[in-house]
């Protein structure tokens, strides 16, 4: 993984806080396709939320190493467990790989990212960061807009890694709901109750 794809960027960190639950050091950090993962919990479905041309902000620029304001190609989606939303997730890519290496996302319609991620030996993936996400990061608004969930107030859970393709790089970052660590957290208790 080449050094000049800074994934840290703003408060972005390599390992998870001491303080955090072992279930949210677990999640924050598992390798493979989230949506797979989720796959254990039940049924999942995707919504696509947004698919547009937006400028790189302070963070994603370094993380894309492409100048600020630079035109990314941006996909938005809630991940849906039994028709619960439960992660919101964007994907960015610079606007030109968007029409090359990485073309095949503005092609999966409802289909997740996974489908073009995990099945190309040439594709690469940096490490895992995690931080809390507050009121004005973009993921944390969409998820105020489209999570459905009472229970968000001020900061959401996240994480993130850039994948790379023929030197292209795309940001993947995904934000859990609090309704996914109650699900979590309900889950387990029913299961230490019987």
């Amino acid at each position: 993984m080449s050094s000049k794809f800074d994934i840290a960027g703003e408060n972005w960190k390599r390992n998870p806080s001491p303080s955090m639950s072992p279930q949210q050091k677990d999640w924050l950090t598992r390798r493979g396709s989230l949506t797979w993962h989720l796959q254990l919990m039940g049924h999942v479905t995707l919504e696509v939320l947004s698919e547009c041309m937006v400028p790189a902000d302070s963070d994603q620029n370094g993380c894309l190493a492409v100048p600020l304001r630079a035109s990314l190609w941006m996909r938005e989606v809630m991940l849906l467990v039994e028709g619960n939303p439960m992660v919101v997730a964007h994907s960015v890519t610079p606007l030109q790989d968007s029409r090359s290496i990485w073309k095949a996302m503005r092609r999966l319609h409802t289909r997740p990212l996974a489908d073009i991620l995990y099945f190309d030996r040439a594709v690469e993936r940096s490490m895992l960061v995690n931080r809390l996400l507050f009121q004005g990061h973009r993921l944390y608004r969409c998820a105020m807009k489209y999570g459905r969930d009472p229970n968000l107030r001020s900061r959401l859970w996240a994480r993130r890694s850039v994948f790379i393709r023929h030197g292209a790089p795309l940001l993947v970052t995904e934000a859990f709901l609090p309704r996914f660590w109650r699900s979590l957290y309900l889950r387990d208790r029913e299961y230490y109750e019987r």
